[in-house]
């Protein structure tokens, strides 16, 4: 599908380096720590999001990716388990330095305010939006909309009513409340790695609401 300029697609491998690249500048990990260490989490993000997707979609702008959606209903492929060994060699990456071993923590402790997060709500969902990034450069233009709308109807050809996606005050989180997600938790901490407190949120979407 193109949009003027935008082609948009399933992702390829060679768009890692891109995506990586994409997922520094959107949680500004070079800002944060060692450019070695920043590609370590920027990979490590990337490949979990694959290793827990059936779904997704690249904004592709001049050849080079510049927005991408990733999401999942419950039936993940057994294969994209895969991308779990080069996860686990990037987080081994980062033990190699004192910095690197506090941004791992930053990702423990990001995962279990994630998995509190969906306690609160005591409700079971019919898939997740996993990863969801647009180029600084590329917002407002039209592009997130687009991959947003492609990942519901996604969802919808797979009979999925209900989805969750996580976010914080770090991102663009302005954007799902725009778009008529309901946010249904929330859960503030501490991360000594980002050096300031940050608020977790979770949302909650209806795949009929949203594609009426």
């Amino acid at each position: 599908m193109t949009n003027e300029s935008i082609t948009y697609r399933p992702i390829r491998r060679s768009d890692y380096s891109a995506l990586a690249a994409l997922i520094d500048t959107s949680w500004n990990y070079s800002e944060l720590t060692s450019s070695f260490n920043a590609k370590q989490m920027s990979y490590a993000f990337l490949f979990s999001s694959l290793a827990h997707q059936s779904f997704t979609q690249v904004a592709v702008k001049n050849n080079k990716p510049v927005g991408v959606a990733m999401g999942r209903t419950e039936e993940v492929p057994i294969s994209h388990k895969l991308f779990l060994l080069p996860l686990f060699f990037n987080l081994i990456a980062l033990q190699f330095t004192a910095d690197g071993r506090k941004a791992f923590q930053s990702f423990r402790r990001n995962f279990h305010v994630n998995k509190s997060l969906l306690k609160q709500t005591y409700e079971t969902y019919d898939g997740e939006l996993v990863l969801f990034a647009v180029a600084p450069g590329t917002q407002g233009t039209g592009v997130g909309s687009q991959l947003f709308e492609d990942f519901l109807k996604y969802l919808r050809s797979q009979g999925a009513r209900t989805f969750y996606l996580f976010s914080d005050t770090s991102c663009t989180y302005s954007f799902y409340e725009h778009k008529g997600l309901k946010r249904t938790g929330v859960i503030t901490r501490k991360m000594p790695f980002l050096k300031k407190e940050i608020s977790f949120f979770l949302y909650r979407g209806s795949v009929a609401d949203l594609l009426d």
